[in-house]
Formats: structure tokens, C-alpha cells, sequence
């Protein structure tokens, strides 16, 4: 048999390489219906079957692979290709030839070609034995991939730009075609931005649909989107989310599932089954944990799209939603809420043992990979003004996201293995003159001297509730402790500035006033002394308050939990008063 893996690569440069959300939206609807809808009609022309080509959403996609009568065993006789995964960008079938096996990459990267100009698409395959280890040959097409990818040509060799030519306005790209703004202007744009542009509506369908159950509404067409988020808003949020540890999963599945069958064939077929079950629920929950988050905009996050009120929608865009990735752009205002409500939705739902059509497959998986409960995810936030280059936010976001990953280095169990825990890393960029974020955070550490250390921020911030950290070790505990995202609420409210809408004169107990606030942040801008000093000065004034603020005894500085097996010898102190007051418009 043949075991065919067709995957995109360089997603990222192709949906975020433009500042035009609409270009964005499409690119990434292109790059969902790769693996999906596309692949599903050539497969279903091939062994004429219609049902495969129905299309309609993630719904009906996964109710047809998990259909043994749509998606039959490749061991019966009259099958001649079976769907493992199916998804975003990706797809991993079974064929018994290899004639069958080139015809379907053939037909999938041409049909790319016509569709998605622009888009990079990739397809390779390897012959194994059905009384031999599949996993075997997942590793074996997996890597093959690699080296095929690494010797394509960029998509930018297809198109080669003369000096007569027009370039598109957006992309850079040569110009194909001529299209008239609002304004009547004639704007020139390239292949590549027109069916980036042509299919964004198609994506806000498709994910209007996913939440109609839930009685929310996204914008009918990208004006309405477009007039939104660039003239109703004042602070964008772009939110990049991803699962922590599922590349390893992946790569060693055969170890996480329980499969006591004695011929290869059975194992084989155990195998199948429960990595599409797997694929597919990861899916699942991040569609679950997606719909459950937004409800953080039901009250006051609607924003209205008609001078009458008569028709709101959820100021939120999905651009990546699918598998473990999630990219939204939405309100700033919430986009700290709904980033905690989506990470704390995804452990629930992955720890659930009565997903839709799936079971249990994640619980009994994550048991065994990393001894707990279903997965955990993290996440970068960056919040911009809505005419912030859209694509210089992402990066950050991405940064911010990798500043995130860093918990697992340090919430691990006994054999050094890492414990599932989610995080969160934001930053509001209101000086747009640097967005590096080794750089900003840079700006941030002063050292006193040799041995101390000082930091003026304390992110990432560690959500997963610490009574979910059992099996964590005694400093791991700790770690997460210090970093407890609940605690740093807490010190916010406590510098909201709510309270100069207030007309209540007891207020003044209840928060510190801006004029102190402003006071400590400059002090500890000038160093840990500093700082502490201009604390002390106000430390009996507003008691109630600088107790619930300071770190330590009548500080605002604490000393960093770090792992022995570093063997650092320098004192490190942190302070999170910053961060709070920071987030104070945003929490």
C-alpha cells in the first residue's frame, strides 16, 4: 500500500503578508479548503462517491470520515483510498497504488494552482507493508516531506515581474487586473490578492455557520467587517493560540493509545482509527472552546454595523481555527478576556470524555503523554490601534506566543517531563516606534549590580489553576504560583480607573489613584530602591490597597523562583505593577 501526505507550508507568510484583513481572511479560508473541501471532491470523483463531496462544514466533514460507508477501511476489497486526516492545510490518506497515490497529488497541487495562486503545496508518498508498523511509515512520509519542501522554490518564481509591469498595491506582486475602490479609484492587484479577496466571504459564511447555534452573528460581507474594525473600534486585538506538546504527540502516537492486538493488521487498523478520532476532535475542541470564549462579547462587546441598532455582530474574527491553532482578530478591549476564556474552554474540552462522535480519544491520550487531563494551549496577545500594519502585529503576537511557551521549561514532573499548563503573553503597543519584543522587554531588566537582577515585568502568566498542578514538582508549583494570572487580575483591579467615574468620595479607599500610580512607575523606573522607597512612602496611606500590591513584606518586588538546576547565582526580583497597570483598560 501507499501512505500519501499532501501538506501546505509557509501558512503563515501567505495569510498575514498583506495589511488588508479582507486578503487576510481569504488566504486563510484557502489554506483550510486544501485539505478539505478540495481534497474531498477529487477523492470523491475518484471513487465516485457524491457523499464525500457534500460540502458544508467541519459538522458534516467529520461525520464522513468517521462514516465507514463514505470513508471505508482501505482493507476492504472494493476501496481503493482511505482519508486518515483531513484538516486545515493537511491531509494523510492511504491508497493500494501508486498510480492512484501521483493522481491525487497531481490533481490536488493543480487544482492549488487554479484556486490558490500563491499558495505553497506539497505532496509525497511511500510504499509500505500492511503486516508491517503504519507509524513506521507516518515517520518515514513525514520526513520525506521535509526534504521535498526544503527544495521547492519559493511562490514567488511563478511570478516574475518585468519593469513594464504594473505591481499590485498590496502584495508586490505584478498586477493582473485592475479593481475600483470605494472612492472609484482604479487600484491594480495581483492573482494572488484577487481570490485571496474573492473568497473572504466565503470564510465569514463558513464560521457564521459554526456559531449560529449559539446565537451570535459575525459580519455578512468584509464592508461591513472592514467598517467595523477600522472606524468602531479602538483597540484591535490579534490573539495567536496554540497546543502545547501535540507535535510530540503526534510523532509517537502509537505509544499513547491502548492497543493490546496481536496481528499488525488489527494494530494498524486501531492505529487509523483513533489518529483520525484524535485529529478530529482536536478540531472539535478548539471549535468548542472557540464558541464558549465569545460569549465574553454577548453583553457589551457587540458593536453595531447601522446608525439604528438594528443589526449587531460580535466584534471578532477567526482567521485560523482548526486543530490547535487559533488566530482571531476582535475587540482589544476583551482580548485579554477572551484569550483566557478560550485557553481555560480548551482544557475542558479536551478533558472531556463525551466529545461529539469522538469519545474519550484525547482524555485517554493525554493520560498517557503527559499524565493529566486533556491538553493545554498558549497564546500571544497583541493589542494595536486599529490602523496598526496588521502583519507587524502578528509578529508580535507570534513573539508573544513563544514567550509564552517558555512555562513548559519550568511546570514539569518528577522525570522532567513537562505538565499540561496553559499561559499567556500580551503586550498594548501604544509607541509603534519599536515592536521588538526582546527589545521592549529588553528596556525593561536593569542590573543593579553583579549579582541582582531586576525586572519590571513579570508575563507570561501561568492560567491554568494550580490545583490542576498536582503532578507537578514542589518548585514547578511554586513557579506557577508566582506567575498566577488570577493573583495578577487581582492587582489590576485594585488600579482601575473606573473609579474617576465615580461619585462615591469612599472610592479613594478602594483603588490608588492615578496620581501615585504614576508616581511608582516613575521611581521604579530608576531601579528596585527606588521604587520600594516611593512605596513605603504611601504604604500606610492607602493600607488596605499596598498590602494586596506589594509581592513581599511592604515591596513590590519579589525574588524570582529559579530552578536549581540552573545553577544561576544571581538574585533576580520581579514586579508585575507595571503589567497591571498596563492591562488596567483592557481587564
Amino acid at each position: 500500500m501507499f501512505l500519501v501526505l499532501i501538506e501546505t507550508s509557509g501558512n503563515q507568510n501567505f495569510i498575514f503578508a498583506t495589511n488588508k484583513l479582507k486578503e487576510n481572511i481569504g488566504a486563510s479560508e484557502l489554506t483550510y479548503r486544501v485539505g478539505t473541501q478540495w481534497l474531498l471532491e477529487i477523492i470523491g470523483d475518484i471513487v465516485k462517491n457524491p457523499n464525500l463531496k457534500l460540502w458544508q462544514d467541519s459538522d458534516l466533514l467529520r461525520q464522513n470520515l468517521l462514516n465507514s460507508n463514505h470513508n471505508p477501511p482501505i482493507e476492504d476489497d472494493k476501496q481503493s483510498i482511505e482519508i486518515i486526516i483531513a484538516v486545515s492545510g493537511k491531509a494523510l490518506l492511504i491508497t493500494k497504488d501508486e498510480e492512484t497515490a501521483q493522481g491525487i497529488i497531481t490533481k490536488i497541487t493543480k487544482k492549488c494552482l487554479e484556486k490558490a495562486p500563491g499558495i505553497n503545496v506539497t505532496g509525497v508518498y511511500v510504499e509500505f507493508d500492511w503486516n508491517k508498523p503504519i507509524q513506521d511509515a507516518v515517520k518515514q512520509v513525514y520526513r520525506k516531506i521535509e526534504i521535498a519542501q526544503s527544495n521547492l522554490f519559493s511562490s514567488e518564481f511563478r511570478f516574475l515581474k518585468l519593469p513594464i509591469l504594473s505591481h499590485c498595491d498590496t502584495s508586490g506582486l505584478p498586477a493582473s487586473q485592475i479593481e475600483i475602490n470605494p472612492e472609484n479609484d482604479k487600484i491594480p492587484i495581483s492573482q494572488v490578492s484577487f481570490t485571496k479577496r474573492n473568497s473572504a466571504n466565503d470564510s465569514l459564511k463558513r464560521m457564521d455557520k459554526l456559531v449560529q447555534k449559539s446565537n451570535f452573528k459575525f459580519p455578512e460581507n468584509t464592508n461591513d467587517l472592514e467598517k467595523n474594525f477600522e472606524e468602531k473600534l479602538n483597540w484591535l486585538g490579534i490573539v495567536h493560540a496554540d497546543g502545547n506538546g501535540l507535535g510530540q504527540i503526534f510523532f509517537k502516537f502509537e505509544q499513547f493509545i491502548d492497543n493490546d492486538l496481536k496481528s499488525f493488521s488489527e494494530k494498524n487498523r486501531d492505529y487509523i482509527n483513533k489518529l483520525r478520532k484524535f485529529s478530529l476532535a482536536l478540531d472539535l475542541c478548539s471549535q468548542n472552546a472557540f464558541k464558549e470564549a465569545i460569549k465574553v462579547f454577548k453583553e457589551d462587546g457587540k458593536i453595531s454595523i447601522n446608525e439604528n441598532k438594528t443589526n449587531e455582530i460580535l466584534p471578532i474574527i477567526p482567521l485560523v481555527l482548526g486543530g490547535d491553532d487559533l488566530t482571531v482578530v476582535c475587540d482589544g478591549k476583551k482580548a485579554l478576556e477572551f484569550t483566557e476564556k478560550f485557553l481555560l474552554a480548551f482544557e475542558e474540552e479536551t478533558a472531556r470524555n463525551d466529545l461529539e462522535d469522538v469519545g474519550n480519544i484525547i482524555n485517554e491520550v493525554s493520560q498517557k503523554a503527559l499524565k493529566s487531563d486533556g491538553l493545554s494551549a498558549c497564546a500571544g496577545v497583541a493589542i494595536v490601534k486599529p490602523h496598526f500594519p496588521f502583519s507587524v502585529g502578528y509578529d508580535l503576537a507570534e513573539s508573544l506566543l513563544k514567550s509564552a511557551k517558555t512555562v513548559k521549561n519550568n511546570v514539569q514532573n518528577n522525570d522532567n517531563k513537562t505538565v499540561s499548563c496553559s499561559a499567556l503573553d500580551f503586550h498594548i503597543v501604544y509607541d509603534s516606534s519599536g515592536v521588538d519584543l526582546e527589545l521592549i522587554r529588553g528596556r525593561l531588566e536593569l542590573k543593579e549590580n553583579e549579582n541582582i537582577h531586576t525586572k519590571l515585568y513579570k508575563r507570561p502568566f501561568v492560567v491554568t489553576p494550580s490545583n490542576k498542578l498536582k503532578e507537578a514538582t514542589e518548585f514547578s508549583q511554586k513557579w506557577a504560583k508566582f506567575y498566577d494570572w488570577n493573583e495578577f487580575k487581582n492587582k489590576v483591579k485594585l488600579l482601575t480607573k473606573n473609579k474617576r467615574n465615580s461619585q462615591n468620595e469612599n472610592d479613594e479607599k478602594k483603588y490608588l489613584p492615578p496620581n501615585q500610580s504614576n508616581k511608582l512607575r516613575s521611581a521604579l523606573f530608576r531601579g528596585k530602591e527606588s521604587g520600594d522607597a516611593q512605596f513605603q512612602l504611601i504604604y500606610k496611606r492607602y493600607e488596605n490597597i499596598t498590602i494586596e500590591l506589594a509581592e513581599s513584606d511592604k515591596s513590590l518586588f519579589q525574588i524570582t523562583p529559579i530552578n536549581s538546576k540552573e545553577n544561576n547565582k544571581k538574585t533576580v526580583y520581579t514586579t508585575s505593577f507595571l503589567d497591571a497597570l498596563d492591562a488596567t483598560d483592557f481587564l
